[in-house]
């Protein structure tokens, strides 16, 4: 499978078919894989942060998330393919549906995952929803074990987990051996567009490459965030340069 280093990060250089493909080998191998749809911020981050670049570079599959990855890329002669995370996550709960396996959802507040996962219901009738948890608990406590406990006992095929990022890819690469869950994924905020109680950018936006622009205006706490994004270019085109 083709990549692409930006920043020291590996990001593969993927169609959305082939990543579904990739995804269902996974479930099949029935060994546990981290998934993650890397955005600009997150391989900015990753560039100063050890830890959190080790969990991207074992990653079981990393997809552009973003159109900066995406314009990174081509820096480096690379033509990558968009893949938004909540794209493939339907795509995924397709698969799920379709094939008789079992997810579990863990994120968002706890009236917001309920709704989730209702809606999941709808729009798949034949999804397997194994179990289904708020993402509000504290690390290292009661709680995250009674969570892990409840995962494991499910023993879902997939584990959807809407945290943070990049604390969600952090949180799944350190739990995934334990977890033992054929296929794991950050989805971030996908769980409050799903639910309804955000909307989804609309679809000219998210054509021109500008969807994070729309969550930037609808959730304008983001809007400090919007000053990292520059910086995450003129790095790419720093070290393309010494290159």
């Amino acid at each position: 499978m083709k990549q692409v280093k930006i920043l020291d990060v590996n990001v593969d250089a993927v169609s959305p078919e082939e990543a579904k493909e990739k995804i269902t080998e996974f479930i099949r191998s029935k060994k546990p894989h981290l998934v993650i749809t890397a955005n600009s911020l997150m391989v900015n981050h990753a560039s100063n942060d050890e830890y959190l670049k080790n969990v991207f570079n074992n990653a079981g599959l990393v997809v552009a998330d973003s159109i900066g990855i995406v314009l990174a890329a081509r820096l480096w002669g690379v033509r990558l393919r968009r893949i938004p995370g909540i794209d493939l996550m339907l795509e995924l709960c397709s698969v799920i549906s379709e094939k008789g396996y079992k997810v579990f959802l863990l994120g968002a507040r706890d009236d917001v995952i309920r709704k989730a996962g209702g809606n999941l219901r709808l729009k798949f009738p034949s999804i397997k929803i194994a179990g289904l948890h708020h993402g509000y608990f504290k690390e290292d406590s009661t709680g995250e074990e009674e969570i892990l406990d409840a995962i494991k006992s499910a023993k879902p095929d997939v584990l959807l987990v809407g945290l943070n990022t990049p604390y969600q890819e952090k949180w799944i690469y350190r739990h995934l051996k334990e977890l033992n869950v054929p296929v794991c994924m950050g989805v971030g905020g996908s769980f409050d567009i799903i639910s309804g109680r955000l909307r989804r950018a609309p679809r000219w936006m998210r054509g021109a490459g500008l969807e994070w622009f729309y969550r930037f205006w609808i959730e304008v706490w983001r809007l400090k965030r919007l000053a990292l994004l520059p910086v995450f270019m003129y790095k790419v085109i720093l070290q393309r340069i010494k290159k």
